[in-house]
């Protein structure tokens, strides 16, 4: 078999389970008594031992085989959940995460696999670092027998108990039938495949435990029960089932019609003991019919690049349609005009289906920062609560893409810089464990994103001293700066205020980078702090890089388009209206005084010649609580637009976002407000 046309799916697979296994197990180092969590993090290994094994991923496969011996005694109460072994799961996470990646990479890693399993049979054998005494005497592991009987027992519905009835009306026969498969067993969901499979050609399966789908997932343990209704002998039932490998056992006991728990034999027949003669028959052939199916998959795994040609697609679409509106306004036909808003509506629809399939829950990335902060703040000595809160919240699958590294910095930068130490805060009042907000929402067209701290918070002084004593700024520079500008010092290049350089922090390139992502994604990034009390980041992003709403403005013979999530409100003011203050151009609006930007001075566009107009159209931009006016020669209008890339020569050009093709066919650049301002 080629497992290469596997591969991708694999991988997305082992990485959601490694990642529910980190949630599950910080979930149980809080709650070490609950069940539930137990019974979902051994089906994630199991089923991650599965995948692996038949993909030929062996040391994958033993990790997980062995994490399973340990999962097992916790569930049966033979082991206590101590902080040793979540250690010991935790590092066997750290290590799936590095054989996963380096399938991925494709690149050789040295890991020292031998000795992860020895510890794992060392804590399956009770000998792990700080393991309290378990609470309970060890239990006996019960015989095979024993097992079949205590996991035989079906609850039959009323349907269930009809099929039987109905049955045994025709004379046949129905049959309780536990299968336990060897201990070993890698593959438990095909081999349960073949055992239903053995089993249809002697009659009808009209129940299982567990369901259908759980047992293809391979969510149970070795062994599960069918109930077969057939007119088939008890001993050729047996044998088949016994002929199909790594099946250790079965046991099979006949069901009585008119009560679901009523037995035709005393006993299970056992196929290793099997006592001649006590088989039933019959001879007649089955009336009822009931047919097992699994549930159809409600979602498909698409690959991206497909989604990214799609919405290619989709925009070159929305680019000829707004063509096409040009030529029938033009000529004025108003058939094609009729036809266009059709088309118009259509497009619109498309457009909100291919977005909304790139849109992914922010969740996804948040979910792997709790593992993360809980490190942290052991090898800091910290006590931090992590608190997140909407995530939920959906962001286009490329910006999710690129928001994780950034957060990583934003939340590092929090328990290392912000939070104290527990002697710190228990001097100065506060409780011993600091606590860290990781918070998503939607705001119109933008995601919002804050990183808040209840930490000491930042002195501004003390930042301005960091920056002069770093060569950063000079003495001047740093006396002109008030406190909101003081703040943006963290973000400069080398910029630190660590006494020391660590692995967490100390080199000034964390929050620079932070700065660099968030802008290149055409977002921004604002820093607010009370002395004392804590910090807050936040992070203003857009829902989607694709096809965005914008404003068509013209400055002399060239067209720009800013987009119309960073736009307040346009205006019309005349020459008298700007006034200079501090040798800066300003207006006077609603009571605000707002800057103004002469946007053919920043971009260098050639004046258009003619005699200049007494009215001037400004349009009023917005990022977070700062605002200013572009000066502009004339508004075109609004428009959808396509974001095309400048391509890697022209990348990275300051005050550009991108470029897009408007309707004629003319290239319009995309302004990137954040940079202006």
């Amino acid at each position: 078999m080629d497992v290469n046309q596997y591969m991708g799916m694999f991988l997305d697979e082992a990485r959601e389970h490694l990642q529910a296994l980190n949630r599950c197990i910080l979930e149980l180092e809080v709650s070490p008594e609950n069940h539930q969590l137990l019974d979902e993090i051994f089906r994630s290994a199991h089923t991650l031992k599965g995948m692996s094994a038949t993909m030929g991923f062996h040391d994958i496969a033993e990790i997980t085989h062995e994490m399973e011996n340990v999962l097992d005694l916790l569930r049966k109460g033979q082991q206590q959940v101590t902080s040793g072994i979540i250690d010991l799961l935790f590092k066997c996470l750290d290590f799936l995460e590095q054989l996963v990646e380096a399938i991925v990479s494709g690149a050789a890693v040295q890991l020292d696999t031998v000795g992860l399993v020895t510890r794992l049979r060392e804590a399956a054998a009770g000998k792990v670092a700080d393991a309290k005494p378990a609470a309970v005497e060890a239990a006996v592991v019960p015989s095979a027998a024993e097992t079949v009987m205590e996991t035989s027992h079906v609850d039959l519905n009323e349907i269930d108990q009809h099929v039987i009835d109905v049955a045994d009306q025709k004379g046949l026969n129905a049959f309780e039938i536990t299968v336990t498969l060897s201990e070993g067993c890698l593959l438990k969901a095909a081999r349960a495949y073949l055992v239903f499979n053995a089993l249809e050609d002697f009659g009808d399966i009209i129940k299982s435990v567990p369901e259908v789908d759980e047992i293809e997932k391979d969510n149970f343990d070795k062994s599960f029960t069918v109930v077969l209704v057939s007119a088939e002998e008890t001993d050729r039932i047996q044998q088949a089932v016994m002929a199909i490998s790594e099946v250790e056992q079965v046991a099979v006991k006949g069901l009585a019609a008119g009560s679901p728990a009523a037995e035709k034999a005393n006993a299970p027949v056992q196929a290793a003991a099997k006592e001649p003669g006590t088989e039933d028959t019959a001879s007649s052939v089955v009336a009822t019919t009931v047919v097992h199916k699994s549930k159809v998959s409600q979602t498909v795994r698409v690959d991206t690049d497909k989604l990214d040609s799609l919405l290619n697609l989709v925009g070159e679409l929305v680019i000829n349609k707004t063509r096409l509106d040009q030529i029938g306004s033009t000529h004025r036909l108003h058939d094609l005009v009729e036809t266009i808003e059709a088309m118009d509506r259509i497009t619109t629809d498309l457009q909100s289906v291919v977005m909304k399939v790139r849109m992914v829950p922010i969740g996804q990335v948040f979910n792997r920062f709790p593992r993360m902060v809980r490190d942290l703040a052991r090898d800091l000595a910290k006590e931090i609560n992590l608190v997140i809160e909407g995530e939920e919240t959906e962001l286009d699958r490329t910006v999710i893409d690129e928001i994780g590294d950034p957060l990583v910095h934003l939340l590092r930068n929090a328990i290392d810089h912000g939070v104290e130490s527990p002697r710190e805060r228990t001097a100065a009042g506060k409780p011993p464990a600091g606590e860290v907000r990781l918070v998503a929402r939607q705001e119109g067209n933008n995601v919002v994103i804050e990183v808040i701290d209840n930490g000491k918070g930042m002195d501004s002084e003390v930042l301005k001293r960091k920056a002069v004593e770093k060569g950063l700024l000079t003495q001047v520079e740093a006396d002109r700066l008030d406190q909101s500008e003081a703040l943006k010092i963290v973000f400069l290049p080398g910029f630190s205020t660590a006494q020391a350089v660590t692995d967490v922090s100390g080199r000034g390139v964390g929050m620079d980078a932070v700065r660099s992502k968030i802008e290149s994604l055409g977002g921004n990034v604002e820093v607010d702090t009370r002395l004392g009390q804590g910090s807050r980041f936040t992070i203003r992003l857009p829902l989607t890089l694709a096809i965005i709403q914008a404003l068509l403005i013209a400055l002399g013979e060239e067209k720009y388009a800013i987009p119309l999530s960073a736009i307040d409100s346009t205006i019309k003011v005349n020459m008298s209206d700007i006034k200079t203050i501090q040798n800066r151009e300003v207006i006077l609006l609603r009571g605000s005084v707002i800057p103004v930007v002469r946007l053919e001075h920043e971009l260098q566009v050639p004046e258009k010649t003619g005699q200049e107009n007494e009215e001037l159209y400004i349009v009023i931009v917005q990022i977070g609580e700062r605002r200013a006016g572009f000066l502009v020669d004339e508004l075109i209008g609004q428009q959808e637009i396509v974001i095309k890339s400048m391509g890697t020569l022209l990348g990275g050009i300051r005050c550009i976002a991108g470029a897009t093709i408007l309707g004629d066919g003319q290239v319009a650049l995309i302004l990137d407000v954040a940079a202006l301002m």
